[in-house]
């Protein structure tokens, strides 16, 4: 039987579809034969564009060749396959790790910005954006490229140009990489990527390219407040973790930055309009930037606090004067509101004054339940101590510790007051809800409201207030180790502490030890013990002189009776029986 004929040569592919692959050389892409890195703060799309015009193929056809299975559609989903760190597309493209790691770095301003959104917005918002603004100077360069914070929206003029940047083509008014238009042929990075709009026609057409010369477009020179709140805002993008003084405040680089992003966002959001998907022009947003200088640039916070109030109002989510605004989300910038607390402070209740901690050096907002420590250290300035622990009323005892305020003497009622505002201190639960966990009858907060009118009318209001934010500060830094909020929920059972007293000495109790063992046990007084061990008012000053010599009859027999509740119960008590501030 005869051979069969080898099989005739295939025909060579068209032109039109050559590729990589046929570059002539006999080059392959696992050993690329045009190596195209790219540069510090280059977008990726940037990237793409001019590997494709030094291949003279698409940027589709670029990512296709580097081993894309999917057809690429999107501006999105080329910066996607572009970044993502799971596939060698840009290994098969000739791109060393330092390369890539070059064209995934974020910028200082992208890492800042992400940050923010991710505490006061949605970064997802942010994230989305495709589209890019650009400096007609910057592509007129012997290098032109398109940067990475050109698509952040917080870049609004050109820091080495000081003009605004463009974001529409002067020709077809496109918005670049807003349509992946760019996608389906080399067209050189300065030139518009975007198709025309033909007039009319009956017929169906390709639209042609615009190609316009982009370093020819008109600019208009940013105004001196505009270049040096943009150069701000980069610096304060810069070394975030690190301290500096700002309108008299002491606050980090971080806080400053969402601060000030804060500000010009602030007039953007109350109109409704868009921020962090590029929707406003760029001469707003420099504008914008430019009005927070007034607040910054304050030699004090009286000053800053005074041209707050031009950009927002107290009522604003941004930096809000009031208990139920700064209860709602999002977070709130704290370097914003010491400088609106603070103007506000002598006008505010006397609620919220303790909400707020108006006597401290500069006021802070509650912080919400649940919060990391990272968040924490940036909702409040370094001089607020977020490494220390939050308060708790489980630290507070049902009447103040004797001698912690100076004036009170032993009333009962005057330490079971002041210890329900030191619990009022900083958190934003009601005085019905604090005035149960210390354990207090239940109308007792209401009496709270005259007695603090009178207390300002006299002028003793702000030295005590002031008083009990150095003892709740003293607090944090030496945390009690007894949790009285356990220890007050334990002593609702009576016959369990007489369990305990009988076991550490058995025989009957006098019930004055049992009144002070529930005294000691609880941080309580016996004016609010339950029955039968509280006392009526009139029997008042002769248990204040008995309370010495019950302790000293019954000091081993109280101690013993705690190690038992201790040992058998299954809450934390805390040790020892009692305890007071250091």
């Amino acid at each position: 039987m005869p051979r069969r004929p080898s099989p005739a040569p295939s025909d060579p592919p068209p032109p039109w579809l050559a590729s990589l692959r046929g570059i002539p050389g006999g080059y392959d892409l696992d050993t690329p034969p045009i190596h195209v890195a790219p540069i510090p703060a280059e977008s990726p799309v940037s990237w793409l564009r001019r590997t494709a015009v030094r291949y003279q193929i698409s940027p589709r056809d670029v990512l296709r060749e580097g081993g894309a299975v999917r057809q690429i559609t999107s501006t999105r989903a080329a910066i996607t396959r572009t970044l993502s760190p799971h596939n060698g597309f840009t290994t098969r493209l000739g791109l060393s790790d330092d390369d890539q790691a070059t064209l995934r770095a974020p910028t200082p301003l992208g890492t800042a910005l992400r940050a923010y959104a991710r505490l006061y917005q949605r970064p997802d918002d942010w994230e989305a954006a495709t589209t890019s603004r650009y400096c007609p100077a910057c592509l007129a360069g012997t290098e032109p490229y398109w940067a990475k914070d050109w698509a952040n929206p917080l870049l609004a003029l050109c820091p080495d140009h000081d003009v605004l940047l463009l974001d529409r083509c002067p020709v077809c008014d496109a918005a670049p990489y807003a349509s992946p238009t760019w996608l389906a042929a080399p067209i050189e990075p300065w030139r518009c990527a975007a198709r025309t709009t033909p007039a009319h026609s009956p017929r169906r057409q390709v639209r042609p390219w615009c190609s316009q010369d982009l370093r020819t477009a008109p600019t208009q020179h940013a105004t001196p407040a505009q270049s040096r709140a943009q150069r701000l805002l980069l610096d304060l993008a810069r070394r975030p973790d690190e301290t500096f003084e700002v309108c008299g405040i002491t606050a980090t680089r971080r806080i400053a930055f969402d601060a000030m992003v804060e500000l010009t966002t602030g007039p953007l959001h109350s109109r409704g309009a868009g921020f962090l998907d590029l929707a406003e022009p760029p001469d707003e947003i420099a504008t914008a930037l430019a009005d927070t200088l007034d607040v910054l640039d304050a030699t004090s916070p009286d000053r800053a606090g005074h041209h707050l109030q031009g950009l927002l109002l107290p009522t604003s989510r941004k930096a809000p004067g009031t208990i139920a605004a700064a209860l709602t989300p999002p977070p709130k910038n704290p370097l914003l509101g010491a400088l609106q607390l603070d103007h506000h402070r002598h006008a505010m209740t006397a609620t919220s004054q303790l909400t707020f901690r108006t006597s401290a050096h500069h006021a802070q907002y509650p912080l919400q339940a649940g919060q990391s420590p990272a968040t924490r250290r940036h909702l409040q300035l370094p001089e607020h101590r977020p490494d220390l622990p939050i308060p708790s009323a489980a630290w507070i005892p049902q009447v103040l510790w004797p001698g912690t305020v100076p004036d009170l003497g032993e009333d009962p009622i005057a330490r079971a007051e002041v210890a329900l505002l030191l619990a009022h201190l900083g958190t934003t639960r009601p005085w019905s809800i604090l005035t149960v966990e210390l354990g207090l009858p239940h109308a007792f907060h209401a009496k709270i409201v005259a007695r603090t009118r009178a207390r300002r009318s006299d002028g003793t209001w702000p030295q005590l207030l002031t008083k009990l934010d150095h003892v709740l500060e003293h607090l944090r830094a030496n945390p009690p180790w007894i949790d009285y909020r356990n220890r007050r929920v334990l002593a609702d059972d009576l016959d369990l502490l007489d369990q305990a007293l009988t076991t550490a000495h058995p025989g009957p109790t006098r019930i004055d030890a049992r009144r002070r063992f529930w005294e000691l046990f609880t941080g309580g007084d016996a004016t609010y013990a339950p029955e039968p061990l509280n006392i009526s008012a009139d029997q008042y000053p002769h248990w204040a002189q008995q309370r010495g010599d019950t302790d000293a009859a019954y000091t081993e027999q109280f101690d013993a009776a705690f190690q038992i509740l201790d040992r058998s119960s299954p809450l934390r008590l805390g040790k020892p029986l009692t305890w007071r501030p250091p």
